[in-house]
């Protein structure tokens, strides 16, 4: 079923390490109006040839992590939605990102590895065939946290994916697998941070890390370790967006230039599409984007809501933007360790966009979904549309979109799908 899109990634690869820069983006993102707007965007553009599609541990995994969502059911989902634009499963890569103990990094030791090895196994039982390992944090009970420790973790988690593959998915495409020591955290930093990972560091990490496979008798699927993951110094805080310098980054690109590998850049969201160009021709042949999807939605169901005001009676409105605004006070879990209390502009305006974890809750999603009844009922007319989005202005003017509420929020978001599609060279 995934050989052609497995095929097609490998083969993104393979033209980086023989001179033609190409590359791949990768949507980390569990939101189901984010994976809606993918598929829109492929339907209409026909690019990129395949989508990738990744489950970060934390919103989905074997306890269905912060979305409610399973490997399994996470998986439906994409496919549910791709049938619904005609986009062929063959087109679809699923992946797992940080897929480790990160979750349950406050657990003992024992329970932390126990769950990372029964996520990885629900991954490949699922059909994931992207697999990125991440051990790169100390779990309580390490005396010792070292480059060897994460390199054996990963191997053991490999290990198990490899086992998943042969019991649950012999007859399909392998595994292909991204490791890496240096990892940025998922989500973004709270504080400035512009590190980038040394050639000395990567090549004791890419050292020991085959040390390990070989160890556990990795050896086929070492040959289907794809990427390393490093600091590329392209990152972003909650108000400020740190650009890729490709200054910084020479000496590993020509590293690179030495090795199987291409690079997985972590933490892409918010780069212009030079920067990423750039990127990509600098070995960041797979460029991760999460966060930054769900700010677009973000802002665009507050232009709805900004839209609601003016054309439906008060006591019809959704109120959403105040009853997601409650929920966060009342349930600071997300973005207490993020922000200073009391700041709500942080909190609803941040980049590292805390409010994707409150989307799923019940009372926000009766509103939302009240909010897009409202519109449904009502003709938007251009001038109105424009007023609130006017990225999209020329597109409605010239008939390329419909300015219905879901088209509005699909076409916001597909903007940085059309960046990365650019930066990538799908186009």
């Amino acid at each position: 079923m995934e050989v052609m899109s497995m095929n097609k990634l490998l083969e993104i690869i393979n033209s980086y390490k023989k001179g033609t820069p190409r590359g791949l983006f990768s949507v980390c993102s569990s939101n189901e109006f984010v994976i809606e707007a993918l598929f829109h965007f492929i339907s209409k553009k026909e690019y990129p040839d395949i989508a990738l599609i990744e489950g970060t541990s934390n919103q989905v995994n074997q306890f269905g992590g912060y979305t409610g969502l399973t490997p399994e059911t996470f998986r439906d989902l994409v496919f549910k939605v791709a049938e619904k634009y005609n986009i062929n499963e063959q087109r679809i890569i699923l992946g797992g990102d940080h897929l480790g103990p990160l979750p349950w990094r406050k657990e003992s030791r024992e329970i932390a590895l126990k769950y990372a090895r029964d996520l990885v196994e629900a991954c490949v039982k699922a059909g994931y065939r992207k697999i990125h390992l991440d051990t790169c944090y100390p779990l309580k009970g390490d005396s010792h946290f070292s480059l060897e420790t994460i390199a054996e973790r990963q191997a053991m988690l490999c290990a198990v994916a490899e086992e998943a593959f042969e019991k649950y998915g012999k007859d399909r495409f392998p595994p292909v697998y991204v490791l890496g020591a240096e990892v940025p955290f998922p989500g973004g930093v709270k504080t400035s941070e512009e590190k980038v990972t040394t050639v000395e560091f990567l090549g004791k990490n890419i050292e020991t890390s085959e040390k390990y496979f070989l160890k556990f008798g990795l050896k086929e699927a070492w040959k289907r370790v794809a990427a390393f993951v490093v600091q590329s110094g392209a990152e972003f805080s909650h108000d400020k967006v740190y650009r890729y310098n490709p200054e910084k980054c020479k000496s590993l690109k020509e590293f690179l230039k030495n090795t199987p590998f291409v690079f997985e850049a972590h933490s892409t969201d918010y780069q212009t599409c030079e920067d990423l160009k750039q990127m990509v021709k600098d070995g960041f042949a797979i460029l991760k984007v999460g966060p930054e999807l769900t700010y677009l939605f973000r802002e665009a169901v507050f232009a709805l809501a900004l839209v609601e005001k003016e054309i439906v009676e008060e006591d019809g409105q959704s109120r959403i933007v105040e009853i997601l605004v409650e929920k966060i006070r009342r349930d600071p879990t997300y973005w207490r360790n993020y922000y200073e209390e009391g700041n709500l502009l942080d909190i609803k305006y941040s980049f590292l966009d805390r409010i994707r974890y409150y989307w799923n809750m019940e009372p926000v999603k009766i509103a939302l979904k009240k909010l897009l009844m409202n519109l449904e009922n009502k003709k938007l007319t251009t001038p109105l549309v424009s007023q609130y989005f006017p990225d999209l202005f020329p597109d409605i003017l010239q008939g390329k979109i419909t300015p219905d509420p879901l088209t509005l929020i699909f076409e916001k978001i597909g903007k940085a799908f059309e960046k990365y599609s650019k930066a990538t060279f799908q186009i």
